[in-house]
């Protein structure tokens, strides 16, 4: 079976992982610092830390900004239950909106029509690796004084206009899980780009400890004598959100490597595209990107027309061996939310199942790519009988 994705691995980045292993230092070392600093100059943000999954960084989002009972945060039906989980835990409120049909990102007008007085942030996710209209989102966020995250999990690397995604709001989270462009095993990072939160987060990153800042101070040899500073203490909520050396050490190799992975990805889903285009149906449509998006190419999507397509086209696939899969359920839709926060969004409802995720990956060769097309065409044309 041709997999949906499948992580670049090459035998130079095992190199660096024995680099750790004869270190014997596992955590906040030599490749977590590097990692950090290269992202940072990557994404040009004024903070960046690793984090043990996209998941702790979005928890870590929802304390820094304080979310609380009584708040309601605005997102995405249609995304990871991440998002989701996040502001829940806080006690907060999560405010499902819809999605533009075309670029599949959320709503601007649904957003609007769903601020209120409760309304504590609004969180975006940049689908597919494409921007959402986050220009025209940071502006009513700013007229509203309400935080934006973004959620950047597809998206790292990606820009709107020539500004990398994650940069633009408050605070900007990403990931680098297997499945991702950039892989760590079960990783992320968060940036943070309001220079208020910046304190706060080292905190919170070390399980609610000033633990790297004794740390910083012991390793320049200037603990005073002065006990309260030969001590490390709980100062504030936290947990342990950093990133283990050895997911720091694969990802450092895998950002050496950004370009080459950046420029396949995009060799291959504009090779899909044009092919697509070529078939002239009216059974599926392509993503509509942003005009002002450049994209990571983390996905490639089709969206049918009817459900029933849709379904037949992933059996079609999958009996020959490709897997074609829907992506996610809507949030709102799920047992937990219909039970605590019941919407209906009738866009996101109408087109969730006609949404279809292909294989795109790296160490596509030319016989994976032709068989692939191949049978889309095969698809369509038996449609047409």
């Amino acid at each position: 079976m041709i997999p949906l994705s499948k992580p670049f691995i090459e035998k130079k980045d095992l190199i660096y992982l024995k680099k750790v292993l004869n270190s014997k230092i596992l955590t906040d070392g030599y490749f977590q610092k590097k990692c950090e600093n290269l992202i940072k100059t990557v994404l040009n943000s004024k903070f960046v830390a690793l984090t043990n999954s996209c998941t702790a960084a979005l928890e870590i989002s929802a304390l820094l900004i304080n979310l609380k009972k009584g708040d309601e945060v605005i997102m995405p039906s249609y995304g990871f239950v991440s998002i989701a989980n996040a502001v829940v835990l806080r006690g907060a409120k999560p405010v499902f909106a819809e999605i533009d049909p075309l670029t599949l990102n959320i709503s601007v007008s649904d957003i609007k029509n769903k601020i209120n007085k409760k309304t504590k942030a609004i969180y975006v996710i940049h689908y597919a690796g494409n921007s959402c209209e986050i220009e025209d989102i940071k502006k009513i966020s700013k007229l509203k004084k309400i935080y934006l995250i973004e959620d950047a999990a597809h998206a790292f690397a990606a820009k709107y206009k020539k500004k990398r995604l994650g940069t633009i709001g408050d605070i900007g989270v990403f990931s680098f899980h297997e499945t991702k462009n950039l892989v760590s095993g079960q990783g992320g990072c968060i940036s943070i780009n309001n220079k208020s939160l910046i304190k706060r987060a080292n905190f919170i990153l070390d399980k609610g400890t000033n633990r790297l800042n004794f740390i910083k101070n012991f390793r320049k040899k200037i603990i005073s004598a002065n006990k309260n500073n030969k001590f490390y203490s709980w100062v504030d909520v936290g947990s342990e959100y950093r990133a283990p050396e050895l997911s720091s050490a694969l990802l450092y190799s895998q950002l050496k490597k950004i370009d080459k992975i950046q420029r396949q990805r995009k060799k291959i889903w504009l090779f899909f595209k044009k092919e697509i285009k070529k078939l002239n149906t009216n059974l599926f449509r392509l993503l509509v990107p942003d005009a002002n998006s450049e994209s990571s190419y983390h996905l490639f999507v089709i969206i049918f027309n009817s459900s029933v397509y849709a379904r037949k086209f992933m059996e079609y696939m999958q009996k020959r061996g490709i897997a074609a899969t829907f992506h996610y359920v809507p949030l709102h839709k799920s047992k937990m939310a219909s039970k605590n926060f019941k919407q209906r969004l009738k866009i996101t409802e109408n087109i969730y199942n006609k949404i279809v995720r292909l294989p795109l990956f790296v160490e596509m060769n030319e016989k994976i790519i032709k068989k692939i097309n191949s049978n889309i065409k095969s698809y369509v044309n038996e449609q047409k009988k």
